[in-house]
This record gives structure tokens, sequence and C-alpha cells, in this order.
């Protein structure tokens, strides 16, 4: 089940309640009896009552791998109808690479990957002398990972209060908070239940209600992988989302306030089809023994060499490289990938091209069987300029201008111009509101 923590806001950030552990047991039954209520009487439609008082609100939803393209490809009807009456960036770039956690953590930051640390959905920190993974708990939820300061911090050091329905990052008590409310991501939550609670936060009383807001859906990630970009059964997941969209925007029509929240929907990344042909089986051109440790994801590949094997590594695998990929030692990225100075990241890095794919022998062979890797069709991760890498920015209500396609982008501008919205002093990042500024009225 997943569980609402919920936090008191005090001079130092929000603390967990002692009343709320003592009673945590009496919680779940609560949680429990709420998500078979949403079922019976909908927060999303019925109001308790329209809201008169609302302050500067910002909700922020990510689209987990909603390509650029899919506006048109797979036509959403009420994304498709918000984009007239809001503004929709031509594109979003994301930062390199472009995974999963990486941009959405530089979306609520500011920071570059070799700023907040969180240079891929896994990796090794020597200093710590652990590996994360985005699976792992103790790993999500431990701050030392996360550089940085994200939205909800700055809010709520600001004296505004912050709610996550799912984000990387909220489950760690960063600079020692956690947002005032948040959710422990458990994968199968319906989306009702997202955005209903969203809602049911905006419906309590003006001292305790969320300003800054983030929810997140992974169904055109999770499809795009499965089946590719250009699939029927891709196009049923954005639809799905759609449906939920809607039905958030109902919810605000219904307590008078569509218009007045500022409502972001972005995505972190785009999504390419794998080319079976063009795998690139890596562990024929060196010795792995040679390695402490690989990380073998098929789009970014990490190599920690053992101590005097880095130029045997990096040379070995050089001379036998296919065009289709590049490899790079730590600190020797191109300087538009903005990538390469952080302590994590591997000291060899091997990139393909788009579309191809590092695997192994093994993986290889059962690739050539079924015609996938690892039972995917589709991947990301690749170089932050390809058009099929582009993410989504549409912004609505509030401050945003209406029925306007702007120029792209960046994913790192977007704390710049949340803090803007909120009228909170941004903490230091790398992004600039002078380029994103054009997408308010």
């Amino acid at each position: 089940m997943n569980l609402d923590k919920s936090y008191t806001t005090s001079g130092k950030g929000a603390i967990i309640s002692l009343r709320k552990m003592i009673t945590r047991s009496v919680s779940r039954l609560c949680g429990l009896a709420a998500v078979l209520l949403i079922f019976v009487h909908s927060p999303a439609v019925h109001a308790q009552q329209r809201i008169s008082d609302l302050e500067s609100t910002v909700i922020l939803i990510s689209i987990d791998g909603f390509r650029a393209d899919y506006f048109e490809k797979h036509q959403p009807p009420f994304i498709t109808e918000l984009l007239r009456r809001g503004v929709r960036a031509r594109w979003m770039t994301p930062v390199f690479p472009t995974k999963t956690f990486t941009n959405h953590y530089t979306l609520v930051t500011g920071l570059y990957p070799d700023n907040h640390g969180m240079i891929e959905n896994n990796m090794y920190d020597p200093g710590i002398g652990a590996v994360f993974g985005i699976s792992k708990k103790e790993q999500v939820t431990d701050p030392r990972w996360w550089g940085g300061e994200p939205i909800w911090r700055t809010a709520q050091r600001q004296g505004q209060i912050s709610a996550s329905f799912f984000w990387p990052g909220s489950e760690a008590p960063i600079g020692g908070m956690l947002p005032n409310f948040f959710k422990e991501y458990e994968h199968t939550t319906p989306h009702e239940v997202r955005v209903d609670t969203v809602l049911g936060w905006l419906d309590l009383p003006r001292g305790q209600r969320p300003r800054m807001i983030t929810t997140y859906f992974s169904d055109v990630d999770d499809a795009g992988h499965a089946y590719g970009p250009d699939d029927q059964r891709t196009r049923q997941a954005v639809l799905k989302v759609d449906s939920s969209i809607r039905r958030l925007f109902e919810g605000l029509r219904a307590r008078g306030i569509e218009k007045m929240v500022s409502v972001i929907l972005v995505s972190d990344h785009g999504m390419s089809p794998y080319r079976v042909g063009d795998s690139i089986v890596l562990d024929t051109m060196f010795d792995p023994n040679d390695a402490e440790r690989v990380f073998w994801v098929g789009e970014f590949t990490q190599i920690f060499p053992k101590p005097g094997r880095a130029d045997a590594i990096f040379d070995a695998i050089r001379s036998k490289l296919p065009p289709t990929a590049t490899i790079y030692r730590n600190g020797e990225f191109p300087p538009r990938f903005k990538f390469g100075k952080n302590k994590r990241i591997a000291p060899i890095v091997v990139v393909p091209n788009e579309g191809s794919v590092i695997t192994t022998k093994s993986r290889a062979e059962s690739a050539r069987r079924d015609g996938r890797f690892d039972n995917i069709r589709g991947a990301h991760g690749y170089d932050n300029g390809l058009e099929s890498m582009r993410a989504i920015f549409v912004g609505h209500g509030g401050r945003f201008k209406r029925g306007v396609v702007t120029s792209p982008v960046s994913a790192i501008d977007v704390y710049e111009l949340m803090c803007n919205i909120l009228k909170v002093k941004p903490a230091k990042n790398d992004g600039s509101l002078k380029r994103i500024r054009h997408v308010l009225r």
C-alpha cells in the first residue's frame, strides 16, 4: 500500500510528526478507506466548495517518455485542446544523458547532472562506497545521492507548503527537508488516486494548502520501451494519461481555479526504436576481468577499471568499436553535453548512436532470437540533441500565455520559471529565467 507521510513545517523545515509515527497502523487503515471512497465520491468532479483564496500555485506534471512529436503522432484529444488554451514550446531539450532520474532531478533543481549528482539511473559513488539503483529504496531515500536544492525545499525554506505524489528525490530528506506531503513510489498506484489526492491537497485550508505540487505518470515510457514509439499500444498509453489530465482539469474547473493554477506539463526525454542489427557486443572487445564493475546499460555503459587497467581497456575497445558508438574518458565528453566532471561518472563510458545498443554476447544471442533486447523495443539515454530525445513543455493557466507555440526551451530552465511563478528566491542553479520567460504573459 502507498502511504502518505505527514510532515509539519517549522523554522528548520519539515520534520516527521511523532504522532503520525505512533499511529501508523491507523493511518494505513484510513489510507485504504480513502482509496475506496474515491470510487464512491470522487473529488475530481465533486469539490467540497469553490476555492476563493488561492495563492500562486504550481502543479508540475511529468509524463515520462512523452516524445515531442507524440502530440501529432498519437493525437491525445484533451491535451491537444489544452494546447489551444495554453502555451506549448516546440520542444524541450533534456540534459545528457537522457535518462529518467537524471532529467527529473534537473527539472526541479535547475542543475546539470555534473552538479546535482544524479548522473544516471545506475551509478557508483566511491565516496559513499555504494551503488545507486532507482529500485533500491535504501539508496533512493538517502540524501547523500541528491545534490542541489529541489523546488519543494526552495518553497518550504521561504514559508510555502509543498507536496509530491511521486518525483525522483521527493522521498529523501534533502538538506534535512522532505515535502510537507509526499508519497512513497508505488508503480501500480491508479491514476485516479494520484489525481484525486492532488485535488484533495488543494481542498485544504489556505494555511495548510500546498502551493508547489508535483506528480508523475510512467505509462507512456513503459509502453515506449515495451513496444516502441510508433506502436498502437504506446498510443493507448498516451490516451490513458490524456484521460487522467482531463480528470485533473475537471477537478480544477469544479473548484473555480482552472485558469488560476499554473499547470506545467513536461516529459523527461523522448524515445527511439532499437535497431536489433546495430547491437554492439562490448564484452568481446575487452577483457571484462580487467574491470572492477561494469554497468551494462544499453545506451550508456560505464566501466570501472581495476587499478592500472584503464588504458588497456580503453585502447582495446577503441580499436574495435564500430562507428555506431563512441568511447569517452571521464572529463572528455563534448562541451555541449556539459557533462563529465562528476566523480560518479565512470572512468570509461561508451555511448552508442541513436537506435544502436550496447550489449553482451549472451544478451545479443537472446535478442537475435526474439528481435528485442531484454524484452524492450524502445530506448532513451542517447545524445540530448537528437530529435527523438526531445521532451515536451506545456504551460496552462496562471501567468502562462494562451494559444501560443513558442521557440524551444531547456529542461535546465524550468526550476527558475517555477521560482518566478511562486515568487521565491531560487537557490544556486545553472538555469536562466531569461531563456524561458517568453512562455509567460
